[in-house]
């Protein structure tokens, strides 16, 4: 018999047991043909499915993350102190939790992967607590915030909250849970339409209760633009409804790669065939962009993002689009007319406001035609630095005009101090390129990270404005346009974020020093990466267009995982021996 252990041991039984309860939402993205006939034999719909890889599997990965941590060999201590309960779960089998409802109620079933219902009844047992036998495979088991039963089908032991739940359990739940754990260590996936009607109207309400109650008229708010403003607010709600309402499937896996060393989680959106939300997310089905050269992964930071909203949603959205486009307009001229910092002087308002309509104006075009392209990176390898970005627009030459009013009217109040701009100083494949230095305070960080002067760049071209600041900043620009003329036709992701931690932490740390603790944090984060393989200091997220949806992922690298339990091991030894940490 295996002696009792602490308070954590049963505790950790009864987490496997109802883990369902702790679940909200979930569901197989397919259901089974077991899960169908349960559901037809019980009445029940399957709503979650929740699925954790197998024992062994959660073991390495804990042995991982000790690793990282300064705790190696977590698995161990973990092992030790379940007394017994993990031992219970066979290897390589998933364990997961079905969570099903009968239109009024939820019932949460618990799938542990073990052929001998006896190992788990002896575990009870050595903990304290007395099965009862309500036949020849169904068990009660009274714990001290509830009772459990418990049936042996199979190789299968199913734990739920009622005898009665049990009837539901499938005959064999691998083939549900294998969809979610042969890709994820944990995953969750749901079934919105097999969420009762009423507890997705109560999840609207709520959302609509919100939104009144964040909606307070301003003061000198008039009656007319307030309610203008409410209008737009409930359309919005309305919209938000009818996505939810079109909503499939919806899952969120998590995975620890071990012998790659990153992890990443994932964020899976779909929508039932014809609904909106499956037309809203096609406008990633097919991605190219006139921007790519504006991406590069192996910059400090780098972003790259485009789509084309299908024409049956924008005509939906016209109305939508075009109350968000004049509330903006009304909240811009409000702004200008009340703000105290800026010139009493009409002539500078004048400027700004028909500044602020030319832009505007541009935002509302690109929104009515609905194609998104947007290209960006900072490189701080090296000396200096170079910023560029670069972005369709239905019509550049209303940004450039808005600009030129902005610096008419900034040069009237500069002065002798306005350092002046090169319209147009140069061209480069028929982008009209302008400039403009910018002296820095020769005091505090800014002229420590940007030197003297700032020198920033403006481009228009025939549907494409570009940005470029730094003293590298015109060489990239011109290659970054090169570049993406023979990248236009080339598939990409529909959306890319790519975080290089190396190149950033390594530009902190030039700027830390009046920060000592920062410094030494920032210090060892930069020495860890420095040791990193080639490119495994990135945070990455992307998006991948799939059938009638999209799947969002978010990635950590090994190099900053190692980093992150480098420092975490730090601070704790520092702990430890009475340092207090950094």
């Amino acid at each position: 018999m295996i002696a009792p252990q602490p308070r954590f041991a049963p505790r950790l039984l009864m987490a496997l047991a109802t883990l369902a309860t702790l679940t909200p939402f979930g569901r197989a993205q397919t259901a089974t043909a077991e899960a169908d006939t349960a559901e037809s034999a019980t009445g029940l719909k399957t709503v979650a499915v929740a699925g954790l890889s197998s024992r062994d599997e959660l073991l390495k990965d804990l042995d991982f993350l000790g690793e990282l941590g300064g705790r190696p060999g977590l698995s161990g201590v973990i092992t030790f102190f379940s007394g017994g309960a993990l031992d219970v779960l066979e290897e390589g089998r998933p364990i997961g939790v079905v969570l099903q409802t009968d239109g009024a109620s939820f019932t949460p079933l618990g799938c542990l992967p073990v052929t001998d219902i006896d190992r788990v009844l002896e575990v009870a047992e050595n903990f304290g607590f007395e099965p009862l036998a309500l036949d020849d495979d169904t068990y009660e088991i009274e714990l001290p915030d509830q009772t459990i039963f418990f049936k042996s089908a199979g190789e299968w032991v199913f734990v739920a909250q009622s005898a009665a739940a049990l009837a539901s359990a499938p005959a064999d739940p691998t083939q549900t849970l294998n969809k979610l754990t042969e890709t994820y260590d944990l995953g969750v996936t749901a079934s919105v339409p097999n969420v009762p009607e009423m507890y997705r109207q109560i999840a609207l309400e709520e959302l609509r209760n919100g939104m009144e109650e964040g909606l307070v008229q301003e003061e000198e708010e008039s009656d007319e633009d307030f309610q203008a403003r409410r209008d737009l607010a409930e359309s919005q709600i309305d919209q938000l409804a009818d996505m939810i309402q079109g909503l499939d499937q919806v899952t969120i896996g998590w995975s620890i790669d071990s012998e790659g060393r990153r992890t990443f989680l994932d964020a899976i959106i779909t929508g039932l065939p014809d609904s909106d939300i499956a037309l809203a997310m096609s406008v990633y089905d097919r991605s190219t962009s006139g921007v790519s050269g504006f991406h590069r992964p192996e910059a400090a930071a780098s972003m790259l993002t485009t789509g084309t909203t299908p024409p049956e949603l924008l005509e939906k959205q016209a109305a939508q689009v075009d109350a968000t486009v004049e509330m903006l307009r009304t909240q811009a001229e409000k702004g200008i007319e009340e703000a105290d910092e800026l010139p009493d002087d009409p002539a500078f308002r004048e400027a700004l406001h028909s500044a602020t309509d030319d832009l505007i104006d541009a935002y509302g075009d690109m929104l009515r035609n609905g194609r998104i392209e947007m290209g960006g990176s900072l490189n701080l390898e090296g000396d200096g630095f170079d910023l560029i970005f670069g972005a369709y627009v239905t019509d550049p030459s209303k940004i450039e005009s808005a600009f030129k009013k902005l610096a008419a009217a900034a040069e009237t109040q500069a002065g002798d101090k306005w350092p002046g701009i090169e319209w147009g100083y140069a061209d480069h494949a028929g982008v009209k390129l302008h400039g403009m230095s910018i002296p820095v305070p020769d005091e505090g960080q800014a002229r420590e990270a940007l030197g003297e002067t700032l020198r920033v760049l403006m481009g228009v071209g025939d549907e494409r404005v570009y940005l470029a600041a730094g003293p590298r900043g015109e060489e990239a620009l011109k290659r970054a346009i090169d570049d993406s003329a023979g990248l236009e036709n080339k598939e990409i992701l529909p959306a890319e974020i790519i975080v290089s931690l190396g190149q950033v932490l390594a530009a902190a740390e030039k700027v830390s020093g009046d920060n000592p603790q920062a410094a030494a944090v920032i210090g060892m984060l930069v020495e860890s990466l420095e040791e990193a393989p080639e490119g495994s200091d990135r945070l990455v997220m992307t998006t991948e267009a799939i059938e009638n949806g999209v799947k969002v992922r978010y990635l950590i690298e090994g190099g900053v995982l190692e980093a992150i339990g480098k420092v975490a091991a730090q601070a704790a030894a520092m702990q430890q021996q009475g340092g207090g940490g950094f």
